[in-house]
């Protein structure tokens, strides 16, 4: 019975809490890649691709539809960046709610990960 009371109270805790214990190990397995492109020239993520992804998962693990505002050009190397989601809360009065997530590019392949703060 532990276990229920845990699962239930995460879901009705603030969806940035609730989101960042879910997202932390859900990746975007493949961000943006293109076949053929060698050198030193770096391109850009698909950033598109990756604000798709969060608003699924938040979909996904809260019910909610969300408004994702990522940078609109990211360089496709490893480092990260803030991305913001808001959404609306489920109970009255329904206020906007906004979660920060943290983007991990992990290599140029595009490959990412994320975490709502």
């Amino acid at each position: 019975m532990a276990g229920r009371k845990a699962t239930s109270k995460r879901l009705y805790v603030p969806p940035a809490a609730a989101i960042t214990l879910a997202l932390t190990c859900v990746g975007l397995i493949s961000a943006c890649g293109s076949s053929g492109t060698s050198g030193t020239t770096t391109k850009s993520l698909d950033v598109a691709r990756v604000e798709r992804a969060i608003e699924q998962s938040i979909m996904n693990q809260r019910h909610l539809k969300s408004k994702i505002d990522c940078p609109a050009k990211v360089l496709q190397k490893p480092g990260k960046f803030a991305c913001i989601a808001t959404t609306f809360a489920p109970k009255k009065p329904h206020r906007e709610v906004k979660t920060g997530f943290l983007v991990t590019i992990h290599n140029d392949k595009g490959y990412v990960t994320y975490v709502g703060k």
